[in-house]
């Protein structure tokens, strides 16, 4: 608990969600009020938040920042926030204006300027309404479901499948902010559903904006995949001068057996 050095045993596990990287555990004779879950639903762009943890081992930090976008991840959601998560961070609450948890701290992207992300508290309340009985840690199975799609958002990716060959969309010769861009799978076994983060950055090498694609189709082994997107127009022309503004991250990927 914030604030206390009173440790708690970790009784067991009562729910597990893999993919977004949430776990409801049941903690043994811990004595707290619960903290009020908001609904991530009615989060706006530019709104307040409030980022509570330990970043670096600095227990009960609190930090302000806004929500700067609500990226979609497929048919999931994620807040980015310019509050700043550092290690210890992870898996604290972000909080609203009224004190309410409207997101779960999840990953920072490193080398980005503000690119910070946290779960949103509805898929936390969707996971509490799943809990069962508690099993023991010693207990609890590794599920066979693909890897997070948030593991790897602070890292590069060197697992087989890289992006590159951006190119614009010109009608005309005028940005109309759609992409095309390349997904080359180096495995030797085909792939699927795969998740890609583009960080576009200006001159000066500061983010701009990210956009986060899925590409649900399949790319054989030593192949490459088409994908197209869009962001808006006056990112391309902030970019277009530059090889190096725009950057590729691997998030996800499932390989295909």
């Amino acid at each position: 608990m914030i604030g206390q050095k009173t440790k708690y045993d970790i009784e067991g596990i009562t729910a597990v969600d893999p993919e977004r990287d949430l776990v409801v555990l049941k903690i043994s004779g811990a004595r707290a009020g619960a903290v009020a879950l908001g609904n991530s639903e009615f989060v706006q762009v530019g709104e307040i938040v409030y980022a509570v943890g330990n970043p670096q081992g600095l227990e009960g930090t609190f930090s302000q920042g806004i929500v700067s976008s609500i990226r979609e991840v497929g048919t999931d959601k994620l807040l980015q926030i310019t509050a700043p998560i550092s290690p210890g961070s992870s898996g604290g609450p972000v909080l609203n204006g009224k004190g309410e948890v409207i997101g779960v701290s999840v990953a920072t992207f490193r080398g980005g300027q503000n690119l910070n992300f946290a779960i949103p508290s509805n898929y936390l309340k969707a996971l509490l309404g799943k809990a069962g009985t508690a099993k023991p840690l010693v207990q609890a199975k590794p599920t066979k479901a693909r890897r997070s799609i948030l593991a790897d958002l602070g890292g590069r990716s060197s697992e087989g499948v890289v992006g590159g060959r951006l190119a614009w969309d010109l009608p005309g010769d005028q940005f109309s902010g759609a992409y095309s861009f390349s997904l080359r799978n180096q495995l030797r076994e085909p792939v699927k559903n795969v998740y890609c983060l583009l960080v576009f950055r200006d001159a000066q090498g500061i983010p701009l904006d990210v956009d986060v694609v899925r590409f649900n189709g399949l790319i054989p082994a030593g192949l490459a995949k088409r994908v197209t997107s869009r962001v808006h127009e006056s990112i391309g022309v902030l970019t277009k001068w530059r090889d190096s503004a725009v950057e590729f991250r691997i998030l996800d990927f499932e390989i295909v057996n």
